[in-house]
């Protein structure tokens, strides 16, 4: 079967909310997770009362939360750096928790608050765990400090670490792969593990 009918062919057999928008041919060494050049997640917290059209997609806090601290916190995530404290359980096989964030982002959006972060790797949770730090210095539960702190070896630890999200207000929203195609296991030398 030609690669470009593999979208029409996959969305017939997929749940009705799934969708395949193109399919092409990929040279035979891609990997759809180890070749990504970065990636796009969204954590959606949503501010209003109880919607029962978005309750599946969101993350419904019932609390106002301090947008201009929250964007100070997500500053301080910006860069290369050890994200242990912003995990869940790691696989025995991990051991390098340095993650290259290139941007993380929060703004409103009607009554949601977004974070939106663009990274090259994520360990399991980490998107979830870090949308709870930035919840919890929101609601004033955390001080913005607290962010670097998380972030050094030498702190983490006598720290409280941050809330994990529900899963339900996280979404990748994209993956961006370069030409040409590498695999950037070579470049790290790592495990990767799942937001």
């Amino acid at each position: 079967m030609p690669p470009e009918r593999w979208a029409r062919v996959l969305t017939k057999v997929l749940p009705p909310d799934l969708v395949v928008h193109r399919s092409s041919r990929v040279p035979q060494a891609f990997h759809a997770r180890f070749c990504a050049e970065d990636r796009f997640y969204r954590y959606r917290i949503h501010l209003g009362p109880r919607d029962p059209h978005r309750t599946r997609y969101v993350f419904e806090s019932g609390f106002a939360l301090d947008l201009q601290k929250m964007q100070e916190g997500a500053a301080q995530l910006v860069g290369d750096h050890d994200f242990r404290a912003f995990t869940e359980e790691l696989e025995p096989h991990v051991n390098n928790t340095r993650r290259t964030l290139r941007s993380v982002r929060v703004r409103r959006v009607r009554d949601e608050v977004w974070v939106d972060v663009v990274g090259t790797a994520f360990l399991r949770g980490m998107m979830r765990r870090m949308s709870g730090a930035l919840f919890e210095i929101g609601r004033g539960i955390r001080p913005v400090v607290e962010v670097s702190k998380l972030l050094d070896p030498e702190q983490r630890d006598k720290l409280q670490w941050p809330v994990v999200l529900p899963a339900k207000g996280l979404c990748l929203m994209k993956i961006r792969y370069t030409q040409p195609l590498r695999d950037h296991r070579v470049q790290f030398n790592s495990s990767l593990d799942l937001p």
